[in-house]
């Protein structure tokens, strides 16, 4: 072993060690869940409707319109963690869950998904929002919307509704956050049909 080998040696073991201790943690990712069919109410029935639904636009503030998960750190303070992440569109994922959950709660299994406000060829269009959705983990989370239900017919009504909805979450992680997120958008899926529901009965 000459003179150059026994000093490149050294190099080569320091530079993995270096290399190792500046490895950055993975990323975790997320996703907003459904209500559990087998669990949930059962939809009511009600004699001669097969409804259609359209949901959306579905809207959301700007500040949680981002890849990352954001949670609130003060009053007018919040934290987008690079490594809590969103697996797709934080909006999307809104207005999917509610879809999902609306087609579990209702005599129907035509929903629709759109960001068009123009009222399909529909029974009933849905728009939703949302104001706020955030807090602190470990503590309370806040979901703060405005949503209408328009119903398509010879007696179309549209009705306004807000709705304040709070919950505390199970944990102090990101799971525990989100899936309170998911159990907030469960309770507000469940007044809008109780919302459709009642104009089914008129």
């Amino acid at each position: 072993m000459n003179k150059h080998t026994v000093l490149f040696l050294p190099l080569i073991s320091i530079t993995l060690l270096f290399s190792g201790c500046g490895g950055s943690p993975n990323a975790r990712f997320y996703i907003l869940n459904a209500i559990d069919q087998e669990t949930s109410v059962p939809a009511l029935i009600v004699e001669g409707h097969s409804i259609t639904v359209k949901i959306g636009p579905v809207s959301i503030p700007d500040a949680l319109d981002q890849p990352q998960v954001v949670s609130r750190t003060g009053k007018n303070t919040l934290l987008a963690d690079e490594f809590n992440r969103w697996a797709g569109d934080f909006q999307y994922d809104i207005q999917r869950i509610l879809g999902e959950n609306i087609s579990i709660l209702l005599p129907t299994n035509q929903v629709t998904l759109s960001q068009e406000i123009i009222l399909f060829p529909v029974d009933f269009q849905v728009i939703v929002n949302v104001r706020k959705f955030d807090g602190k983990l470990g503590d309370i989370v806040i979901l703060n919307a405005d949503w209408t239900v328009a119903r398509k017919g010879k007696e179309k009504t549209v009705m306004a509704r807000k709705s304040v909805l709070h919950e505390h979450t199970r944990g102090a992680d990101y799971q525990a956050y989100v899936a309170t997120q998911s159990r907030l958008l469960a309770k507000l899926s469940q007044e809008i049909a109780d919302e459709i529901r009642k104009q089914l009965q008129q």
